[in-house]
């Protein structure tokens, strides 16, 4: 597996979560500063799929969905991998980038937006992202890692006019997956 950072940025390998397949790799990206923008995990799990009220669920925008191309596997909810940055609808706009092959919600509704691709049969799953999982956070939670925007322009101008996600885009469109 092999993925293209700036060439300030860091990347450190620390210890994979509980549950992981053997072989599993974590590793952190932080920027020159040492600000967290990312973690790439293997050999994940895949959850269950969680219940979700019709209440519960929230509007989301793809604001941003690139191609790329990585081992997957193939299935009901699932499309070939993407490159993504989301918003879901809370109090605000909480944006979160990653990669997906796990569809959010057929009519722009979801609890949960998954940075996952399900991996092939037996090799585990894969999140590349700033969050494995987008949610719409209450008033009194920490937001971080994830982004929070008062508009759904706002979320767009992130994308299409700043450096941090072009640069995390070209990290993410870069990852290598030897099958």
């Amino acid at each position: 597996m092999s993925f293209e950072l700036p060439q300030d940025w860091i990347a450190q390998s620390v210890t994979p979560d509980q549950g992981t397949l053997p072989g599993a790799l974590k590793v952190e990206v932080k920027d020159a500063k040492g600000t967290y923008l990312a973690t790439l995990q293997t050999g994940l799990p895949s959850p269950s799929s969680a219940a979700c009220a019709d209440s519960a669920r929230r509007p989301y925008v793809v604001v941003s969905s690139v191609p790329v191309d990585l081992p997957h596997r193939e299935g009901d909810g699932l499309i070939t991998p993407h490159v993504v940055f989301r918003v879901i609808q809370g109090y605000k706009y909480f944006g979160s980038f990653g990669i997906t092959n796990v569809v959010g919600g057929g009519d722009g509704k979801a609890c949960t937006l998954q940075n996952v691709v399900r991996g092939p049969e037996g090799k585990g799953d894969v999140s590349f992202g700033d969050l494995a999982a987008l949610r719409a956070f209450a008033a009194d939670e920490k937001v971080a890692p994830a982004k929070a925007f008062d508009t759904l322009d706002q979320a767009a101008k992130y994308v299409n006019e700043g450096s941090e996600f072009a640069n995390v885009q070209r990290m993410l469109m870069s990852l290598k997956i030897k099958s």
